[in-house]
């Protein structure tokens, strides 16, 4: 977890030692941990980044500058940006967790909001 910048209190620690035992039975896979992190890393991360970060984030998912990050354009950057090739199922789990106002696209706002969980 320091290792990717995350610095967790003594409490996170026993609270997510807690929810290993509870939720997973003890053991912990790499698709667990990543379940586990990542709101904390994104919510410590979004904490940081300033409004213009954000926006230049956004731009990078937001393909042709809509305003709105729709299923193929996340596809297209999560594979761009990060090497991830998720299925379509994944992609759509992700917006539509995403996806505030429920129609089918991600705008700043609800990217924000994501970032910040």
């Amino acid at each position: 977890m320091r290792t990717m910048g995350y610095m967790p209190t003594e409490m996170e620690l026993t609270e997510l030692g807690q929810q290993i035992r509870m939720n997973l039975g003890g053991r912990v896979d790499f698709e667990d941990f990543v379940e586990l992190m990542t709101p904390k890393l994104l919510a410590e991360t979004a904490g940081m980044i300033g409004v213009q970060e954000m926006r230049d984030a956004f731009k990078e998912f937001d393909a042709n500058g809509d305003g709105e990050i729709t299923l193929a354009e996340l596809q297209q950057a999560m594979q761009r940006l990060l090497g991830e090739k998720l299925t379509p199922r994944e992609i759509a789990e992700v917006v539509q967790e995403a996806d505030i106002n429920g129609d089918g696209t991600v705008d700043f706002e609800e990217f924000v909001k994501m970032m910040s969980r």
